[in-house]
């Protein structure tokens, strides 16, 4: 299996999208993948953190075609892209040379259909996204992606330091691989100013000036250049000031405590995650350094106790495990390919089967045809994923999402079986074979489950589909429906040879 990583870091972008890339690829060939990568990467660094993990580099393409041309000639199963920018119907060009589409998104930048989008951001599980035709979706903490270093470094137990007899807080600062605001020597001055005796070791972009004037007693610090080693000197550090994109979660993974700032729009959600999740302290936006923010920094410095506290909510969002998981899914969607499957719901399917839920046509058919609210419904998709007596299962085919299977036990071999197929695949035909798919699937656990299908009486196609999957059974009128009672149908276990 081949991947193209697709991503660019200019002075205005900084290295996020490189790093995040370099994340996946180093996954990616530990899973025996082969690897390339394309971009305009100004950065030095970033040009050395990809050539580090990609076999060839090549230049950005021009285009969603380019993209496809280069895809096709260099024999890729998947272009993995991360990028803000509008490259055009990225994925239609590259389903015509038979390539699958993973890309990257931080809520709505960088957001476009594709076989598989990944939004890393902590949290973004609980948003409703709208529906695109995206086949299969990967959100939240649990697709962070984090470099290897990050995660060997992250394994070691964290010292905790000794204080007394003079000993000065280790205080690391760095705002973005490129940082395109300058904001860097605004972070030291606030440091100056909490006036917490400490070392300060500011990370600059190379060729970048450093002013930030005299420095109060107690106070020392020293520049150092961005390197694919940053992750060691976090490591040992006390305390990490950083902007809120992508080295807050590598930050995360090592269990460093952190003060954070929000440099741009795309950070939001991280920042508003991160504080208030209590796994960094919030230092506000820059520009609008919030009253009090020196008095914040100096608390973090201060407080061994509030340190560790931070240290450990952060530890526990961010397991390391992220590009892991998005190499597993790439290998999924390739093994699916052109035939019906099912997998087990996840909380990244909350949306599809919200929207597929509220659509009129399933909820004129359904037991209950209010209209659901979205809190509410992530509510009870949390529970149902944990529960022993639901099984939720997603089906998919043809590169689109098809629909969902859900069974519900009430008895110990008694379960009740109800499908809904997404409006997109309506009238191809497919109904009975993602019934017979989820079936199967759910059979390897339950062999020996009697199923049961309810559908009101107006529901003909849904009665058709499951006479014709070999459930038997009449209509029963006493429920007293206002379309003709509910046909009631049974399919025993198979005997077993």
């Amino acid at each position: 299996m081949r991947v193209l990583l697709r991503c660019d870091s200019t002075k205005t972008q900084g290295l996020g999208h490189v790093v995040r890339c370099v994340s996946v690829g180093e996954a990616a060939r530990e899973a025996g993948w082969e690897v390339i990568a394309a971009g305009d990467v100004e950065s030095p660094l970033g040009r050395g953190l990809l050539q580090g993990v990609a076999d060839q580099l090549f230049p950005r393409p021009a285009d969603a075609s380019a993209l496809a041309r280069l895809a096709r000639r260099e024999g890729v199963d998947v272009v993995h892209l991360d990028t803000y920018d509008d490259e055009g119907d990225v994925r239609a060009q590259l389903a015509r040379v038979g390539v699958l589409l993973s890309s990257v998104e931080d809520g709505p930048f960088g957001r476009r259909p594709a076989d598989l989008a990944t939004d890393p951001s902590a949290g973004a599980e609980f948003d409703c996204r709208p529906e695109d035709g995206t086949l299969r979706l990967a959100r939240g903490a649990g697709f962070i992606p984090v470099r290897s270093l990050v995660r060997e470094l992250g394994a070691v137990p964290r010292k905790v330091p000794e204080f007394g007899n003079g000993y000065r807080p280790s205080v690391v600062t760095v705002l973005g691989g490129t940082d395109a605001r300058n904001a860097t020597a605004a972070a030291v001055r606030l440091w100056a100013e909490a006036g917490v005796p400490s070392h300060c070791t500011v990370v600059v972009p190379g060729g970048q000036a450093l002013d930030v004037g005299a420095l109060p007693e107690g106070l020392s610090l020293e520049v150092v250049e961005q390197s694919s080693e940053l992750p060691r000197l976090f490591a040992r550090a006390d305390l990490v000031i950083s902007g809120a994109g992508t080295t807050i979660w590598e930050l995360a993974a090592l269990g460093v405590p952190m003060a954070i700032i929000q440099l741009v729009e795309n950070q939001r959600q991280n920042y508003a995650f991160a504080v208030g999740h209590g796994m960094a302290a919030g230092l506000g936006s820059f520009g609008e350094i919030a009253e009090g923010s020196a008095e914040t920094l100096r608390q973090a410095l201060s407080d061994l106790g509030l340190r560790s506290r931070l240290a450990a909510a952060a530890r526990s969002i961010v397991d390391g495990e992220g590009a892991a998981r998005i190499v597993g899914l790439w290998r999924e969607l390739a093994a699916s390919r052109g035939a019906v499957s099912v997998r087990p719901a996840t909380l990244s399917d909350a949306a599809q089967l919200f929207r597929w839920r509220n659509d009129p046509s399933v909820r004129s058919v359904s037991r209950s045809t209010a209209e659901l609210q979205w809190e509410g419904h992530v509510a009870w998709l949390e529970r149902a994923l944990v529960r022993k007596d639901v099984v939720l299962l997603m089906a998919e085919a043809d590169g689109l999402a098809a629909g969902t299977v859900r069974f519900d036990a009430h008895g110990p071999d008694d379960w009740e079986v109800s499908i809904t197929l997404a409006p997109a695949v309506r009238g191809r035909g497919i109904a009975g074979s993602v019934l017979r798919a989820a079936e199967d699937r759910f059979r390897l656990d339950h062999p020996k489950a009697t199923l049961h299908a309810v559908m009101r009486a107006s529901n003909e196609p849904s009665h058709r589909l499951f006479l014709g999957a070999g459930y038997a059974g009449g209509l029963e009128e006493q429920e007293g429906t206002d379309d003709g009672g509910w046909y009631r149908l049974v399919k025993t276990a198979p005997e077993r040879r």
